[in-house]
């Protein structure tokens, strides 16, 4: 029996038959195509006839094996767009290897992922392993994972060869595999369409792998493989005879499958819908395939729970008529929010500032618009976000602390959100920092919160120093007066040193590489920051503190979190894969719309 590593099982409420999404621009709006090809000529072939990707192979006769070093070098000097997804296999025949054929083949990825880092095409690679019993080999899945680094894998069609196709897929999922090829366990993909539909029903959770459709896939029947299974991405091989005794590819059989999978996708020019829920509003935008924000929106939330909801569909249903004013079919969308999220559910579980408790929001805003719909708590979007875009970005374990009228992190493990038993790590403003100190609002004594947020530093503030004229401070006026008012200076390093506590707790809990400081109080420059950074490293005596920082998107970070979220539910995670910050950052490109009450 293989050995399970755990299984972590996330799904998003959809719509009965989501559009497909383009994966390069919105004037190219269609499911993807690739190629296998086992030489350069194939690979450059596949890239004039437009395919999407190439698995480029050795030997496809025995089914593919690795290709060489000198023929991968090759191919990546020479293609200009096209995608290289790299066969690692060590010989044909069966699935199951031995250590000595995995190490030739964990030195195989290291390789690829060397050369990865310098291409100017996306690079991914190709691999599956299993057990004498017929189950994913996840030690050996692991050790390729390991070696790849962050390069994406596609497990190949040793898929189809498990004992139980839905199994091996939420066990590959759980090892953040990027797709998997698979014909639905049958000799075709017109065969396993059924298998196939509900693999890709599956994989419209958040972080689920792509369902690759593969199997006899051609021009006259993969407009109905589309229809069927809901696919977004589909794989053939397109090679001949060469009347010299081998094969070649065939370009116009890639041309006419590529033309008839544009001509089968109906949403031209896809966007989705990020909305970022606040305590007293909701803020929402509708953002095309690469970042840009068409047009912005923002609603007073409700006074009951119930009505916020409303609100917020109501919000949705308006950023959709704009979209379609503006040509766009609207794919997805991502909710953000305040409380404890249990994102595999797309339910808030409490969120008391707005008068919610196992409010099942990801189906109400699906059934009330009938878009697929991913909701997730507002600083692990705002985190991902920060990790993707901004001043984490390239780090794999991190902090991102938000720091405003309450505080709350994000944890990110290898990669991974971290979001706890009930969906309430990171409540970083709760950790005590001060025994028998301070009385905070959730009833509790020394919580971080009670002594550096904004609503902390100006009630610590106002308890102590006389009121001027009436005047009631807020934050931003204590921190003005930290060099002139002593009353001031005392409340903000005592501030620090528990915000540097809290820091130091976490730091040696998750061992991050970077701390991000995001929230209203984190901008406080010097006065902040260098402080900051001396406290936390006395506090972390035997060990070096991690690289502290202050976020990089601001205010935007929310909103960016939630339209990855959106893509992710329209199964399109790739497309967030591109964009930059100047794009995602960049105003709305249509007028915004007024605030409604």
């Amino acid at each position: 029996m293989a050995r399970r590593l755990g299984s972590e099982r996330r799904t998003v409420t959809t719509a009965a038959d989501p559009a497909s999404l383009a994966e390069k621009s919105s004037a190219r709006a269609r499911a993807l195509v690739e190629i296998c090809v086992d030489d350069l000529a194939g690979v450059l072939a596949a890239e004039r006839a437009g395919a999407d990707r190439v698995e480029l192979c050795a030997d496809l006769l025995e089914g593919g094996t690795t290709p060489s070093l000198g023929m991968i070098e090759s191919v990546l000097d020479a293609v200009r767009s096209v995608g290289v997804q790299i066969m690692v296999r060590s010989r044909g025949g069966d699935f199951v290897y031995s250590d000595d054929e995995l190490r030739v083949m964990r030195a195989d990825v290291r390789a690829i992922a060397a050369l990865a880092r310098t291409s100017r095409v996306p690079v991914g690679i190709v691999f599956g392993a299993l057990t004498v019993d017929g189950h994913v080999d996840e030690q050996a899945l692991e050790a390729i994972r390991t070696a790849a680094g962050g390069v994406p894998i596609t497990f190949h069609k040793a898929f189809d060869d498990t004992v139980d196709l839905f199994d091996a897929y939420d066990t590959l999922a759980h090892h953040g595999i990027a797709r998997v090829l698979t014909s639905g366990g049958k000799a075709t993909a017109g065969e396993g369409a059924d298998v196939l539909a509900a693999l890709r029903a599956r994989s419209e959770g958040t972080r689920m792998p792509t369902v690759l459709v593969g199997g006899s896939v051609r021009a006259h029947n993969v407009t109905a493989l589309l229809e069927r299974t809901g696919a977004r991405e589909v794989h053939l091989r397109a090679q001949v005879a060469s009347g010299r005794g081998h094969l070649v590819t065939d370009e116009s059989v890639i041309r006419d499958t590529v033309l008839a999978v544009s001509e089968s996708d109906r949403a031209s020019h896809p966007a989705v819908i990020a909305v970022d829920i606040g305590g007293t509003s909701a803020k929402g935008a509708l953002v095309d395939i690469d970042g840009h924000v068409l047009n912005s929106s923002r609603i007073a939330t409700g006074g009951s729970g119930a009505e916020t909801v409303t609100r917020i569909a109501d919000l949705l249903t308006d950023l959709i008529a704009a979209a379609e004013a503006l040509g766009r079919s609207v794919v997805g969308a991502g909710v953000v929010s305040p409380g404890l999220i249990d994102s595999a559910t797309g339910t808030v579980r409490y969120a008391s500032t707005l008068g919610w408790t196992d409010v099942p929001l990801a189906r109400l805003l699906s059934d009330a618009t009938g878009l697929p719909v991913a909701v997730d708590h507002d600083v692990r979007a705002a985190g991902a976000a920060e990790g993707a875009y901004g001043a984490a970005a390239g780090s794999r374990n991190v902090v991102f602390a938000a720091i405003g009228t309450g505080v709350a992190a994000s944890l990110t493990s290898d990669g991974r959100a971290v979001e706890g038993a009930i969906s309430g790590a990171g409540e970083l403003g709760h950790i005590p920092v001060v025994p028998g100190g301070e009385l905070c609002a959730c009833g509790q004594r020394g919580c971080l919160e009670v002594y550096f947020s904004g609503a902390g530093l100006a009630r610590r503030y106002a308890a102590s120093a006389p009121l001027i004229d009436g005047e009631t401070p807020d934050a931003a006026s204590v921190i003005a007066r930290v060099d002139t008012d002593p009353v001031a200076a005392r409340v903000w390093s005592e501030g620090l040193d528990a915000l540097a506590t809290g820091l130091a707790t976490l730091t040696l809990l998750v061992d991050p590489e970077v701390i991000v400081l995001g929230g209203g109080v984190a901008q406080a420059g010097d006065a902040f920051l260098e402080p900051l950074r001396e406290r936390l490293t006395a506090a972390l005596a035997w060990r070096e503190a991690p690289r502290l920082t202050t976020a990089a998107l601001g205010t935007h970070a929310g909103r960016i979190g939630a339209a990855m979220l959106a893509f992710e539910a329209a199964q399109r995670p790739e497309v967030t894969r591109s964009w930059t910050a100047p794009v995602i950052l960049a105003e709305p490109t249509t007028p915004r719309t007024e605030a409604r009450s």
